[in-house]
């Protein structure tokens, strides 16, 4: 399927502007090229069959977002970025000493989706964190990236992290806006030779947004990164998340918990690349679906040909707590070579009615009932977030997500 008319022209529009100095002018040319050879996807594309992007013909890529930032804006640690509809807004933040940032992104690279390149092709800003060599960041980035709009708007939001050799830090990516704009952000995080990155990945914009990103990890070192990726549902949102495992030892662990509430949407693609020998990498994720609600997630474990030793696994466990709500699960292999250790399973289920049953003769309510049980099935993962703010976010976040549609009338699942 072909770009449409209002993507091509708006990218089009970004790139002319371009001036000479612009730091985003090569990534704009660039991305614009690749862009205007790519295939739009639609729902005869393996990779979006569960996802319409039917939501965009409202007129979301004719205009730029201008929303205002709410007057109170959640703070997790001392140390905050604020980026508002895909700008940088440096009054707003601060920066740990070790961590410098350059207004700046870098090509494309690996960056291979349709709205990638669009990201790169219309930029009107970027960041680019790089963490000095040797050095612990002791307290934690909160960047937290902001999108809003009263009519169908559009931003862009770029954000690239390079951990040095030695360096450690803890990110904490953090997506919030309302009303019907479309953030389309991405972000990139290379870790080089003994970096260490704790990342969080929470995404809390209001129902009537749209939201899609990509996130690329580039292990291009012996490195560890921890990732926690929480989620609600919203109109639309699409997560693509890449991992390039690309010298050995490099280790990466990926967690998660997604909602879909109401007539809300989630969609995740999950592709780990093991490109060289003796990486390891784990995923670990659930979901959870009520009354119309639709999840997907798509797991994808890639052992390239030499990438002899690898150890890599796959869960996701998912739970439909309404009779129309959907999931759709699969995991996949693609394995070439006979030394590895890879496994994958994943399971849809409902929730336990002798349990329901149980805490109702207590005098619970149902749907306080199906709360409880719906925390308890994701509370393993919760409880292991090692980080007090993320911690303390999470609670009234996820409380809120699973009662967000009580009904004194709900239906067992």
């Amino acid at each position: 399927m072909s770009l449409p008319l209002e993507l091509k022209t708006l990218a089009v529009d970004n790139a002319r502007r371009s001036e000479a100095g612009d730091a985003l002018a090569p990534l704009r040319g660039d991305s614009l090229s690749a862009l205007e050879a790519a295939a739009f996807p639609d729902r005869k594309t393996e990779q979006w069959k569960y996802t319409s992007l039917h939501p965009l013909t409202d007129g979301h890529l004719k205009t730029q977002a201008s929303g205002a930032l709410p007057d109170a804006l959640p703070t997790l640690a001392d140390h905050r970025l604020v980026m508002s509809n895909g700008r940088l807004q440096e009054a707003l933040s601060q920066l740990p000493e070790g961590v410098t940032l350059h207004r700046r992104a870098r090509q494309r690279d690996e960056l291979l989706t349709p709205f990638a390149l669009y990201n790169g092709a219309a930029l009107t800003d970027a960041i680019t964190l790089e963490v000095a060599a040797n050095t612990e960041i002791s307290a934690p980035l909160h960047l937290l990236l902001h999108a809003a709009s009263d009519a169908p708007a559009h931003c862009q939001t770029r954000v690239e992290v390079l951990l040095n050799p030695g360096s450690k830090l803890t990110l904490i990516e953090h997506y919030i806006g309302q009303g019907p704009v479309l953030n389309n952000a991405v972000t990139v995080i290379e870790a080089r030779d003994n970096a260490h990155l704790t990342h969080y990945r929470l995404q809390s914009e209001r129902e009537d947004t749209l939201h899609i990103s990509t996130l690329l990890f580039r292990q291009t070192g012996v490195s560890r990164i921890d990732s926690y990726q929480l989620m609600g549902g919203n109109r639309l949102r699409r997560n693509d998340v890449r991992a390039l495992l690309e010298k050995s030892g490099a280790e990466l662990n990926m967690q998660g918990v997604f909602v879909a509430r109401g007539q809300s949407h989630i969609d995740n693609q999950l592709c780990v690349e093991h490109r060289v020998p003796h990486c390891t990498s784990n995923q670990v994720f659930k979901g959870l679906a009520g009354e119309k609600g639709k999840a997907i997630l798509n797991g994808r474990i890639h052992i390239h040909e030499g990438a002899m030793g690898t150890l890599a696994e796959l869960s996701n466990k998912n739970l439909l707590l309404s009779p129309g709500a959907e999931i759709y699960t699969k995991p996949e292999l693609e394995i070439y070579n006979d030394d590895v250790k890879c496994a994958h399973g994943a399971t849809v289920g409902q929730l336990d009615a002798a349990q329901q049953f149980y805490l109702q003769s207590r005098g619970i309510t149902l749907a306080e009932a199906k709360r409880m049980l719906s925390l308890g099935f994701v509370n393993e993962l919760i409880l292991a977030l090692p980080d007090e703010g993320v911690a303390r976010w999470v609670q009234p976040w996820l409380a809120g997500e699973l009662s967000q549609y009580p009904g004194v009338n709900e239906e067992a699942a």
